[in-house]
């Protein structure tokens, strides 16, 4: 499998963020300014994040010119097995519904962010991007296995953007969207996320399954 192809299973968990689509639809509400600075400044974190993990990695691991297929094979195998006994616990755990008014600091963040100006949006966009613990883990994995890929130069630049693009789908083109068509995407994507809402199990079971079986076979066939 392809370097490029080997970075989309990390990219697509970290796209799969309802915080993020939250808050892209926050601020896609306020504006179509604010709207684009925040789809770049998360778009830019992302890339500065992966940006600088790769260039740690470039340091850190030996002989870089070559291909490490074990490195990229335990990477991808353990991350893979995670989320298969990931599957099974949310599965088997009991589901309980959950009132708006509980969503805690996270609500209380979209909130504010549904009254920024554009550099207050881009600014929240960036810190966004860069991203918390899930994100930052993601990120890592991600430039450790082009790290490990034995590319370098412009290829491994083009890596990076490759994944950061692809780890904020559901953030620029929302928003690009957004500034072609005006509310009516706010419309479906609001349909969207309620559609979600009510799926969320089944959702989340199916895409941990299947994004792990994609990284468990991906693993065994590169050890």
């Amino acid at each position: 499998m392809s370097a490029a192809l080997q970075l989309v299973p990390y990219a697509l968990i970290a796209a799969l963020s309802p915080l993020g689509v939250a808050a892209t639809l926050t601020v896609m509400r306020t504006g179509r300014l604010q709207a684009l600075g925040f789809g770049i400044g998360v778009v830019a974190g992302q890339l500065l994040a992966c940006g600088l993990l790769v260039l740690l990695g470039s340091v850190t691991i030996p002989h870089r010119t070559k291909a490490h297929p074990t490195l990229e094979g335990v990477l991808a195998l353990g991350l893979g097995l995670a989320l298969l006994v990931l599957a099974v616990v949310v599965r088997r755990r009991p589901e309980v519904v959950r009132p708006a008014s509980t969503s805690g600091r996270s609500q209380a963040a979209l909130e504010r962010l549904g009254h920024v100006h554009v550099l207050t949006a881009s600014g929240v966009g960036l810190l966004l991007g860069i991203g918390g613990p899930k994100r930052l883990v993601l990120t890592a994995l991600a430039a450790a296995s082009i790290s490990a890929s034995g590319i370098a130069g412009a290829d491994e630049g083009l890596l990076v953007v490759w994944y950061g693009l692809l780890a904020t789908v559901l953030v620029w083109l929302p928003v690009g969207a957004y500034l072609l068509l005006g509310d009516l995407v706010v419309a479906r994507l609001d349909a969207a996320l309620a559609w979600l809402a009510r799926q969320r199990r089944p959702v989340t079971v199916y895409a941990l399954v299947l994004l792990g079986i994609a990284l468990t076979v991906n693993g065994v066939l590169l050890l």
